[in-house]
């Protein structure tokens, strides 16, 4: 069997309309990679020390998520990596880690952390409405951060 090197996280909540959008980009990217493929693909709700534990392991990590932004077009994508996150400055408690500080802080106890980590972020419109499915905006910009994310992963 071989090895995975890379993972794909799809993070969001299908059922809360436009958060879904992470997943439902993940699920195309999964149809979209041969079945012998070496990255794994996976869906997630978490963030800070939860989602650093999936990323353990593996050499390069793909994060889909969905962004708001104060200023930020309903559909665009937008690619950074996690410096450009700011850490948590302050910890009330482990639930306070961050993406940012979470690989630190893995990095720091000489955990096995992906070298290279890409975050995809779609603004979105909607992100706490119970509805299953994305508005049309971000529905249209699935395909597009699918080409994205399977461009960077060759």
């Amino acid at each position: 069997m071989a090895v995975k090197e890379k993972i794909v996280i799809g993070l969001g909540n299908p059922i809360l309309s436009d958060d879904g959008v992470g997943i439902f980009a993940a699920r195309e990217v999964k149809k979209n990679l041969p079945p012998d493929s070496r990255i794994d693909v996976v869906e997630a709700s978490l963030a800070g020390f939860n989602l650093l534990d999936l990323m353990l392991g593996y050499k390069e990590a793909v994060i889909i998520d969905s962004i708001q932004t104060k200023d930020g077009k309903v559909g665009e994508i937008y690619e950074f990596t996690p410096d450009a996150l700011v850490e948590t400055i302050r910890l009330a408690s482990v639930h306070d880690f961050n993406l940012a500080t979470a690989l630190k802080f893995g990095k720091m106890m000489g955990m096995d952390v992906p070298g290279r980590v890409t975050i995809y972020a779609v603004e979105v419109a909607d992100n706490s409405t119970f509805h299953e499915g994305c508005c049309r905006e971000v529905e249209n910009a699935i395909p597009k951060v699918v080409e994205k994310v399977l461009q960077d992963l060759e």
